[in-house]
């Protein structure tokens, strides 16, 4: 009885300082350092009650944030319950862990498994409340403080964001008004060829601001989450890229200023910056021939020349590729993919000790009231007393097991906020702090990308929005800004429009464009002002019924505005008129989806001809989408099958056997229609070309968490040739 009325005074206690000004609204805190200004920090605490404020049951794989009385996270819900499985946002009461608002919906169109779904941390606004997240199948969706949606982006179904199995998906980052998001994309136009790009978005609105591709081919999908410092008069994005590289762009416009060449593989680990100097990791092949595994490098982004940082030093076989350092006082603390944690000199990369704290690592450390916060994969937090360059004590040690006796697993770092910490396992949440326990100075967030001083030179056009998909006839109006050499705000200029590329539609002397009626378009908005010009890019998709049958396209061309097409489809004549055809040639693009409407799309069925060929013995696997459901003729399987969730087909999937033959052209269609109750009926046909529409369904099955809208799209898995025409989307009734 005592323990329960000291952990509720506690409680009070703590609840009574929560008007303070948040400290931990984004991943590794307000200034991306993993630090945090509190004191009175708990030095131990036991599951029993020890300094345990309130533990709740949502557990999950990435970090908290706290922002306002909120402390908020990204996860999969009911995991035990495959069939119940989405992805979650949910913010608890940060003094009680009462759940005050949640918001689930189902995963699609990717193959990242169930286990890595709420892999991106979310990222907090102090200065509104707002709360945004990046899920696992590529959406973007904006949260008011009450849990209601903003605004959403759906970079698969919009601009052909990549998902890789591995689930590795990238946490946002604010600054000022932006939002920016990376992931690897293959769009339309100068954006077909994969790469690692980052996308700004209004954070008001979601309208792209700008999009930047600053690396070249990338190796992996990464994890690796922005940071920003204003660095010798340049507000500075410094990222790691697929490619293997650190970068730095200006946050304002994206124009990339500095590269470092690191590692032979994507980078995950985060930078940190001190001052002007650059901290990065990795744990694969060095670029240089090096023989060992993983590097460590501080680098001078002040002293730039020909666009690369000046190296200061090297730690050679530092193989930290996983957990992001934390940088307190010159003293750089790092853990290895070992679990080993590290300290080193941040001037001359000198290691002052050494510590073991178990035996492999993914979370980064957070330092707090003179201790550091760290815990291992294995289901172990350590609390350790930091004593200047001399290797710290440890204060406290628990270790989680699950119902089983299995380890339970960290990979989130924990947060610091309002003189406590937040941590998350794979079950649980807790809250850790006591009496003594008080938030730091207030450490407010920078405001964003200053103005450029009165007289500055222009040397940037941009125009706002960067890159938008319009229905046929749909209005946009442009907007055009100057910004000097370092990337500050000249301010919104008039500008000379024009259009390039195939797009057609009225463009007026003010920005207004309306787009013609015809589609798909894909084309330039162009805003000339002096000498310089600035573009944004306009896809044109319908927004109901259209047919294709690929007659007007050059041999080899794809249609404008499709993302994913060019480079894995292209128009071939055939059977003496045209088709849309999927080569083999490429193993690493066999499996591909294009969206050829609009995400918020309702109400159609889709249908089309398609054959496989057969190679070496296979048969592709090929199909349609349709509110974000696919229905796929599987050849080597030899069925037909329903799905939405590539990876996870016990969460939602139905497949029937159809014998079905290489080198003949099928018709297939698909129809979803959403119910009243959240659920959806999915229904598909196949059939020979030339014979008449069988009356009844080959294929019906209901989702019970349904997706009630999605763009339309083909799919292909090309282990063999495939080859497509007559694509039709009508409207329900049409």
């Amino acid at each position: 009885m005592r323990a329960s009325v000291l952990a509720l005074s506690l409680i009070f206690i703590v609840c009574a300082q929560l008007s303070a000004a948040d400290s931990w609204a984004a991943w590794r805190g307000i200034l991306s350092d993993g630090v945090s200004q509190d004191t009175g920090l708990p030095d131990s605490w036991s599951a029993d009650g020890q300094n345990l404020l309130w533990k709740a049951p949502y557990g999950g794989r990435s970090a908290p944030v706290v922002v306002d009385d909120r402390v908020c996270m990204i996860r999969l819900a009911e995991p035990d319950t495959p069939t119940r499985w989405q992805e979650q946002v949910a913010c608890l009461d940060a003094g009680t862990g009462t759940l005050v608002w949640e918001y689930r919906y189902s995963v699609f169109q990717t193959d990242i498994p169930h286990h890595r779904v709420g892999w991106a941390s979310l990222v907090g606004d102090p200065s509104t409340g707002n709360v945004f997240a990046h899920g696992v199948e590529g959406m973007i969706i904006a949260f008011d403080p009450q849990g209601n949606v903003l605004w959403e982006r759906s970079t698969s179904e919009e601009i052909g964001r990549i998902s890789g199995f591995g689930g590795r998906t990238v946490t946002p980052v604010l600054d000022g008004d932006l939002l920016v998001v990376s992931f690897l994309s293959a769009g339309w136009g100068s954006t077909f060829i994969p790469r690692h790009r980052f996308y700004a978005l209004d954070k008001r609105t979601g309208e792209t601001v700008w999009l930047s591709t600053p690396g070249k081919a990338p190796y992996d999908t990464t994890y690796t989450v922005p940071v920003v410092r204003e660095i010798d008069g340049q507000r500075l994005l410094i990222a790691g890229n697929g490619d293997g590289g650190i970068y730095a762009m200006q946050v304002a416009t994206g124009i990339k200023v500095w590269e470092f060449s690191l590692s032979k593989r994507g980078i995950n680990s985060s930078v940190a910056v001190d001052g002007t100097t650059v901290y990065a990791s990795h744990s694969e092949e060095n670029v240089d021939g090096s023989t060992s595994m993983g590097r460590l490098v501080a680098l001078d982004a002040a002293d730039v020349t020909d666009g690369q940082p000046k190296q200061l030093w090297m730690v050679d076989g530092f193989a930290a590729g996983y957990a992001s350092p934390a940088i307190q006082d010159g003293i750089l603390y790092h853990v290895d993919n070992s679990a080993n944690l590290v300290a080193f000199d941040g001037a001359t990369g000198d290691e002052l000790w050494t510590r073991n704290i178990g035996i492999a690592q993914r979370s980064s450390p957070v330092i707090g009231d003179n201790k550091l916060y760290v815990s291992d994969v294995d289901g172990k937090l350590h609390i350790l007393r930091l004593s200047g360059r001399q290797e710290p004590s440890r204060t406290d040690l628990d270790e989680f097991k699950n119902p089983d006796g299995s380890a339970t697993q960290i990979n989130g770092s924990p947060a610091i906020a309002n003189g406590r910490v937040y941590f998350i396992t794979n079950n649980m949440i807790y809250c850790i702090g006591n009496e003594q326990g008080k938030p730091g100075s207030a450490q407010p967030a920078d405001s964003g990308p200053g103005s450029a001083p009165p007289g500055a030179a222009p040397a940037h056009v941009q125009v706002v929005p960067g890159e938008i998909n319009l229905a046929p006839g749909g209005r946009a109006r442009f907007r055009a800004r100057l910004f000097d050499a370092k990337g500050r705000l000249i301010g919104e200029r008039d500008a000379t429009w024009s259009i390039e590329g195939a797009i057609e539609g009225d463009l007026g002397p003010d920005g207004d464009f309306t787009a013609s009626d015809q589609f798909p378009q894909g084309g330039l908005v162009v805003a000339t002002i002096g000498e310089l010009s600035g573009r944004a890019r306009v896809a044109v998709r319908p927004t109901g019924g259209f047919t294709e049958d690929f007659e007007r396209y050059s041999v080899d061309a794809v249609p404008d505005g499709w993302s994913a097409a060019r480079g894995r489809f292209a128009v071939v004549e055939a059977d003496g008129g045209k088709q849309l055809k999927k080569p083999s040639g490429n193993p690493r693009s066999w499996r591909t989806t294009v969206y050829v409407g609009n995400p918020m799309q309702s109400g159609y069925e889709i249908e089309a001809e398609m054959m496989s060929m057969e190679q070496r013995r296979r048969m592709a696997d090929m199909g349609l989408v349709s509110h974000r459901y696919t229905l796929a003729l599987m050849g080597n399987a030899q069925s037909l099958m329903i799905r939405t969730w590539l990876s996870e087909l016990g969460r939602f999937s139905k497949e029937v056997p159809l014998e079905w033959d290489p080198e003949v052209w099928y018709r297939v269609k698909l129809r979803v229609e959403p119910a009243a109750d959240g659920s959806t009926a999915i229904r598909g046909k196949v059939w020979p070309k030339g014979d008449d529409e069988p009356q009844a369904w080959t294929i019906e099955a209901v989702d019970t968490l349904g997706h009630d809208h999605g763009s339309p799209g083909i799919y292909g898995y090309s282990s063999a040739d495939i080859h497509y025409d007559n694509l039709k989307v009508t409207p329900f009734g049409g």
